[in-house]
């Protein structure tokens, strides 16, 4: 590195991101007439990934942007995203080929417009852009007051005509080659929220904070059909162009209507399309498929083939909707990763290709993982506990799904008003037990094949506190446990008696065994580390530096030493 490079090491920089598809922002749908194939684009924190349709397989991973995407389109050639007050034009998917500069606040819709881009800022600037030179071809400001821009399109076979939609409720229609005002539409008491083309020429689907829809002819300003869904303001709308009269609207709690614009009715409701707002849903050109994407970080296509009028789910690509609080690896050669979350779901991701990514289920806010794979093929071979639960449940990997037990000690069947639950637990090397950790101080073996209890740890409690962490020798002999007691406890994993207890002087916050060399790492609630030598049976190593509590830990074995790595685990959303 040059004498006086500010750059630090690079060792530690994110190589890519698994799990993550979607973020609140629309998607974008493409037609590659080369390839005869449509392609989605969904924005992603500071990136952009480009789907295939027929697999929603990954086709490309944009180069990253400074700062996240706020707004997304696309044309046939280029995908354009903004930043702040810049908007920024890829091609090939990967690469930023064009930049426009000249926003005062930040952009929040964009329209590509023939050989133009076409941006709209929070301070209601309207900026249309020459896309190859780069420069400002025309500027329209807004009355904020009167006419706040809240949505833009342009109409089928329009020539050089935009149509803007305001917040107020009002549209206009503009001649954006000639700079001129060609019509103001009255509207509605209520904003406009989206503009959307429908398959007939001079006819637009407008929908409306209140909730209404209408389909509007802006030829002779006449409303021809309105429509109410209860469900809050429409976030999205689509038209199917197959032969079939049929509008779908999208709503801030991820239900879907479907309207029949011959009969003027709804005939069904997809509800729970998502478990946030609808983004984006565009039915293909020609097809029964209709694709939606959602903040719960979720791309789903639904294929219309059943009687009815609703879609089933053809296929989709989900990650977690809320931050992941466990993660781990499952196997031996790191391909894949375990994941817990706080949305209840345990998934796994492969760190080689999107196509081995599973589901394996929902349950609970799941706070505790622990998994070994020696005898997967067998039985359960994944363990979790979950917040504010007594219960412990076991997931089959292979089957990719809850697995058959769910672990509960009976000494509280008695008294279930006591707040008692599960707070850690190991599975053996050899995956016949598992040992679980309770708030209560208590410390219980089950097996795994009959979920059977086989026992607990000390007389009465294994700690007087909760139990923060524990874990047993890769040879099942020896049992260590960490409590709120201050406590680490060193036992006979088969007879279960103590051999001794260490006082940390400060309670432990979670635990981590290397199973390999014996290193049993514990990290404290005034956020140092200790290491505890299983042979020794001694602290060998403190570590200070860290100014929040530690969450986790992993570990490597190197030739040189044991590296133990500490780390904290995001809580911002699935963008991040």
């Amino acid at each position: 590195m040059p004498v006086g490079s500010k750059k630090g090491s690079v060792i530690f920089s994110g190589f890519r991101a698994l799990g993550l598809y979607s973020n609140h922002l629309s998607h974008v749908v493409r037609y590659h007439k080369k390839h005869r194939e449509f392609y989605i684009v969904t924005a992603v924190g500071n990136c952009f990934h480009t789907y295939n349709v027929k697999k929603l397989g990954i086709v490309a991973v944009s180069n990253a942007l400074p700062e996240d995407i706020s707004c997304l389109a696309a044309d046939r050639m280029l995908v354009y995203v903004a930043i702040g007050g810049k908007v920024s034009a890829f091609a090939r998917n990967k690469e930023v080929v064009h930049m426009y500069t000249g926003h005062g606040a930040d952009v929040h819709l964009l329209l590509p417009f023939g050989d133009h881009i076409i941006s709209v800022d929070r301070d209601n600037a309207v900026i249309v852009w020459d896309v190859e030179s780069e420069e400002e071809y025309l500027q329209i400001t807004f009355d904020k007051v009167s006419f706040e821009v809240s949505a833009v399109m342009h109409p089928s076979t329009y020539l050089n005509k935009i149509l803007f939609g305001s917040s107020q409720g009002g549209l206009q229609l503009w001649n954006v080659k000639s700079n001129k005002l060609l019509y103001t539409f009255t509207g509605w008491p209520s904003g406009v929220t989206v503009l959307q083309q429908t398959p007939a020429v001079d006819v637009v689907g407008v929908g409306l904070s209140s909730g209404q829809i209408i389909i509007h002819n802006i030829k002779f300003d006449e409303s021809l059909m309105k429509f109410q869904q209860d469900w809050g303001p429409v976030t999205s709308l689509s038209f199917r162009t197959d032969g079939h009269p049929v509008m779908a609207a999208g709503s801030p709690i991820g239900h879907i209507g479907l309207w029949d614009l011959e009969e003027k009715k709804l005939v069904c409701q997809m509800r729970d399309a998502h478990n946030t707002a609808i983004a984006g849903l565009t039915f293909l050109h020609g097809e029964p498929l209709l694709i939606t994407n959602g903040a719960d970080n979720g791309i789903r296509v639904w294929i219309f083939d059943t009687a009815g009028g609703g879609g089933r789910l053809l296929r989709s690509r989900l990650g977690h909707s809320a931050p992941p609080t466990k993660i781990l690896h499952h196997g031996l050669n790191g391909h894949h990763i375990l994941s817990a979350g706080q949305d209840g779901t345990l998934q796994s991701f492969s760190t080689v290709h999107e196509r081995f990514n599973r589901s394996l289920g929902h349950g609970t806010i799941t706070f505790f993982l622990c998994q070994f794979d020696a005898r997967q093929s067998d039985w359960d071979s994944i363990v979790a506990c979950h917040r504010g639960y007594l219960m412990t449940t076991t997931w089959n990997y292979q089957k990719g799904s809850m697995g058959a037990h769910k672990l509960e000690p009976k000494r509280f069947n008695k008294n279930r008003a006591l707040s008692v639950h599960a707070t850690a637990v190991d599975i053996t090397s050899c995956g016949n037990f598992v040992v679980i950790g309770l708030s209560s101080g208590h410390i219980d073996v089950y097996n795994m094949q009959s979920g059977m209890h086989r026992g607990q740890y000390g007389e009465d409690k294994a700690h007087s506190g909760a139990v923060r962490g524990v874990s047993v020798d890769g040879l099942n002999q020896l049992t260590v446990s960490a409590g709120a007691d201050k406590l680490v406890n060193i036992w006979k994993f088969k007879s279960r008696k103590l051999i001794l207890s260490i006082d940390l002087g400060t309670s432990p916050a979670t635990t981590h065994l290397h199973r390999d060399s014996g290193m049993f790492a514990i990290a404290l609630d005034d956020f140092t580390l200790n290491v505890l030598d299983m042979e020794t049976k001694r602290i060998v190593r403190k570590f200070s530096g860290h100014r929040g509590q530690v969450n986790d830990m992993v570990s490597a074995f190197t030739q040189s030493d044991l590296v133990m790595c500490a780390y904290i685990l995001r809580t911002a959303g699935p963008g991040n």
